[in-house]
């Protein structure tokens, strides 16, 4: 896989310039604080930016600090990141305020090996916070910087220069992550990888990517785990008797070993205590 180098400069010109025209104005672009960055790009998954912004915008209210964080109650957490889906996330940023306050002395790492110990935290998580937080020059690989790299930079060979058709269909991850840092203008990691962001969700919406379809939601494990939580956030101590018609219309007593496995995954992962029969959040 062979770089121009004439035309990356080219190309990272007409990505600036366009971003420098048609750039978001996003909350969590106002501040370089590690946590405030972290809430906004685990809240971004899979989830649309304008509901993000005020979810962001009340979640902050509410935890305006890792310490503020790290001290809430998990039914608290949950009732403010409700309406995102996978409730894991939000455990999980609860999980990486304690770890920050009790083993950083509530400091965020600046280095992406800690980073990946913390709950939660991959590769592209780790460097969004090093690159929006930190300043560091470091190539931030999401859909969307995929997308550019796939529609502009290969399909149209603008860029690179591959060996043969197959080079591309054997991209690999490292292989993403490899031609995002050689695009990455230097000194500009910043503002190149928002610009890159803007410029898939805004230019190129239409492109069409594979992307691994979710297993159908409504009916699934997941979508079950998410009725018991919906029903504590509302009644806060339920019967464990009563939590199976609680959570599904047509629960039968045969179901009841189900219910159960179900219950103590929900008790071992943080979010549910059992307690003398009855159920409530931690």
């Amino acid at each position: 896989m062979q770089i121009s180098q004439e035309k990356t400069k080219r190309f990272q010109e007409e990505i600036l310039t366009w971003y420098n025209e048609h750039q978001r104005d996003l909350p969590w672009r106002h501040t370089r604080d590690p946590y405030r960055i972290l809430i906004s790009e685990v809240m971004s998954q899979q989830t649309q930016i304008s509901r993000v912004v005020t979810k962001y915008t009340e979640w902050l209210v509410r935890f305006p600090t890792v310490v503020v964080l790290a001290d809430a109650p998990v039914s608290e957490v949950l009732k403010y990141w409700s309406g995102l889906g996978y409730n894991r996330r939000a455990l999980n940023l609860k999980k990486t305020a304690e770890k920050i306050v009790n083993e950083y002395d509530g400091t965020f790492p600046d280095n992406e090996r800690e980073l990946l110990k913390l709950p939660g935290i991959g590769p592209y998580t780790a460097r969004a916070i090093l690159c929006f937080a930190f300043n560091k020059q470091v190539a931030v690989v999401d859909t969307n910087v995929r997308k550019v790299i796939l529609t502009q930079i290969i399909d149209r060979s603008n860029v690179l220069r591959l060996s043969d058709s197959s080079e591309k269909t054997s991209l690999s991850e490292r292989d993403m992550e490899e031609i995002a840092q050689k695009l990455l203008p230097h000194g500009k990691a910043y503002e190149w990888n928002q610009a890159l962001m803007d410029y898939s969700s805004a230019v190129l919406k239409k492109e069409k990517m594979q992307i691994p379809k979710q297993s159908k939601f409504i009916g699934s494990h997941r979508y079950y785990r998410s009725k018991v939580l919906r029903v504590l956030l509302d009644k806060k101590k339920v019967n464990v008797d009563k939590i199976g018609e609680l959570i599904k219309k047509e629960y039968t007593i045969a179901e009841e070993e189900w219910l159960s496995k179900l219950l103590n995954e929900l008790a071992k992962e943080g979010f549910i205590v059992i307690e003398k029969n009855f159920v409530r959040l931690v």
